[in-house]
């Protein structure tokens, strides 16, 4: 029976946190974790929400059943309302998991350190990153200089992303010039990917 009891009380833990680890996983982190970092996390993710859950339940006057699973379970009583319990705090994961999304991206953590004076850099997150991760108008129009090609791709930044080999650009609303300034054509979209090592852009707004 304790064995079986482990097993639910962590079964209960994982759920939202499962949610939440596979969104950072996917779109937070910069390399795939092991199976062990994987859990590792949706476990503390699982018990943030709970805690988030809990703190939630109370500031309404509700009571929280979870917080006495052993008895629930000894009596009999997991019912509806437990259900409900879980339901809440997947949903609580849910939301957590997209505002941990979002201050990552926007490097809360390294904002709050450098405002504070504890930090000068900008943590593990390379110029790439940190340059088209910015919110800032400047940032958003650019020229991607071909120099092999003698091409300049002019238009606005819509995705991008970074791996080991390649750094990948998706552009909208593209004119493409030659290095005398000649127009060449234009087009709704450009996808552009080339080495790491061999990346040239351009930011000509001046704001």
């Amino acid at each position: 029976m304790k064995i079986d009891l482990v097993i639910l009380q962590f079964a209960i833990i994982f759920l939202p946190g499962l949610i939440w680890a596979g969104l950072d996983s996917r779109y937070a982190l910069k390399s795939k974790p092991s199976e062990f970092q994987f859990m590792l996390r949706a476990f503390l993710f699982g018990l943030v929400s709970y805690a988030v859950t809990f703190g939630l339940y109370a500031i309404a006057g509700w009571p929280f059943s979870l917080t006495d699973l052993p008895g629930l379970v000894a009596n009999g009583a997991f019912n509806t309302v437990i259900v409900r319990e879980i339901a809440s705090a997947i949903g609580v994961g849910l939301v957590l998991s997209v505002l941990w999304l979002y201050g990552v991206s926007n490097k809360w953590d390294t904002r709050l350190l450098q405002k504070i004076g504890a930090t000068h850099t900008h943590g593990d997150e390379d110029v790439w990153d940190l340059t088209l991760n910015s919110s800032r108008t400047d940032i958003e129009y650019i020229h991607f200089r071909d120099f092999a090609n003698q091409i300049v791709y002019a238009g606005l930044i819509d995705e991008f992303s970074a791996t080991d080999k390649l750094r990948e650009l998706v552009l909208r609303d593209v004119e493409i010039y030659d290095f005398d300034g000649k127009k060449l054509f234009d087009t709704p979209r450009l996808y552009l990917a080339r080495p790491a090592d061999n990346i040239h852009i351009e930011f000509p707004y001046r704001g």
